[in-house]
């Protein structure tokens, strides 16, 4: 007898990382402190103890290799999952700086479709991203487990790593572990809305 498992309705996170990321990040990193220099308060959304710039990265120049490269990958995932393909991506992006004992609570992103994250300076211990089990009944009745899988699991965390995108539907609820070592986590975090053209067939 064989028994074959066939996934359902199933929630992607899309992750790549790019080749040349040091130049990159070196450049970024600056950019963003300079940001930070100017808008010290900055916005308080879900950050705990961090910084978070406005949502304003898409019109700054010295950040559009890095918004164009996401925009691109996120057009990648489009085809892949089949939106439409006459359809306008419209992007917005803001930097995350999270100190040591700094944390992100859980939250998702309304009125948008994709959302995510680069990482410009990170450490294994610098705070993973953690995704949350978006099927409430399924913690109706949760059976006995020997361990947790990708079946079974109700969280699951990635780590962070400079270079490092992940992209991820903005429904999905997410969070940001604390800060567990000695320096600044430093990161672009975006959104992306998909709205059809006409002509596009939606």
């Amino acid at each position: 007898m064989e028994v074959v498992a066939r996934a359902l309705f199933p929630t992607v996170i899309w992750s790549t990382r790019f080749d040349d990321y040091q130049d990159l990040n070196h450049r970024l990193l600056e950019s963003v402190q300079r940001l930070r220099e100017h808008d010290a308060d900055g916005v308080h959304n879900t950050n705990v103890n961090g910084w978070q710039s406005r949502n304003t990265l898409q019109t700054h120049n010295e950040f559009a290799e890095i918004n164009g490269r996401i925009v691109n990958v996120c057009r990648e995932i489009g085809a892949s999952a089949g939106f439409a393909r006459e359809a306008e991506l419209r992007y917005q992006a803001w930097a995350n700086v999270n100190p040591p004992g700094a944390f992100n609570n859980p939250h998702i992103h309304p009125n948008c479709h994709l959302s995510g994250v680069y990482y410009i300076a990170a450490t294994p211990d610098s705070g993973s991203i953690y995704f949350r089990d978006p099927r409430a009944m399924s913690l109706m009745a949760p059976p006995p487990l020997a361990q947790a899988t990708e079946i079974t699991a109700t969280e699951s965390a990635m780590k962070p790593e400079p270079g490092r995108l992940y992209v991820f539907p903005a429904w999905l609820e997410h969070g940001v572990q604390p800060n567990r070592s000695g320096q600044d986590r430093v990161g672009i975090s975006f959104n992306v809305q998909v709205v059809a053209l006409p002509g596009s067939g939606r």
